[in-house]
């Protein structure tokens, strides 16, 4: 939980993003100079390290630092104007499919029929088959789409489409391929959906629930990961 709650309307990231921009500015740090690691940073701004983190991808993105796995942060091209508005944040959209999705699948363990169950196992069997990042995201799509689906209420169809459609933004694709999610074994989210669709054929609700929120808890613990923006962030707290 962050440690500030974030104005109405406006992204924390964003904020965080421009007060870091203008700390390199203020202290006149040059390009390649070393930036503090997320902890020292977290305690100056008073704000959650995911915050810092997403923050720091959204500088990258702009420019103006660079991000050295498994070395830290370094200042690129200093500046105190940012055009860091990417969009919501990996783990706001995380937060948002944990609030929605656990209880869709809770909502469809009542209303599921065999061939709605079929369509999942279906995407299932094309993850398994999948060669490739693309193919595997489109099956992985399509098991959410399809549970969506199967509470028979149309518009959290239309909602689950649309927060995919975001998770695959920039921030998004940076900040996996730093913490190394799209380098996990796919076996990973193939179990955890079978285990979501073991839960929905035995119709048991709570079950249902519990199996998406662990499938998404484990992507949020992959993109946390400490030691993924290098020594700089491997501090512990």
């Amino acid at each position: 939980m962050d440690k500030k709650s974030p104005e109405p309307g406006f992204r924390l990231y964003r904020k965080v993003a421009d007060q870091i921009a203008g700390i390199i500015a203020q202290e006149a740090l040059l390009p390649g100079t070393r930036l503090p690691s997320e902890r020292v940073l977290s305690d100056r701004l008073k704000v959650a390290r995911s915050t810092v983190r997403e923050a720091m991808i959204a500088l990258e993105i702009a420019g103006q630092v660079s991000i050295r796995t498994g070395s830290g942060i370094y200042v690129d091209q200093p500046g105190v104007t940012t055009d860091t508005d990417l969009g919501a944040g990996p783990l706001e959209l995380l937060d948002a499919r944990e609030l929605i999705e656990c209880e869709i699948a809770a909502r469809a363990a009542a209303s599921i029929d065999a061939t709605q169950l079929m369509a999942m196992e279906i995407s299932i069997e094309a993850m398994a088959a999948a060669h490739g990042r693309g193919t595997h995201r489109e099956a992985d799509h399509a098991f959410h789409i399809a549970l969506a689906k199967a509470t028979r209420i149309e518009p959290l169809v239309g909602i689950i489409d649309r927060l995919w459609s975001q998770m695959f933004s920039p921030m998004f694709e940076r900040m996996g391929a730093l913490t190394g999610l799209f380098g996990e074994p796919q076996d990973t989210a193939l179990e955890h959906h079978r285990l979501i669709l073991d839960a929905l054929v035995a119709r048991d609700a709570d079950l249902s629930r519990q199996r998406m929120k662990a499938h998404l808890v484990e992507v949020r613990r992959v993109l946390l990961r400490a030691s993924a923006f290098g020594a700089g962030s491997s501090d512990k707290g």
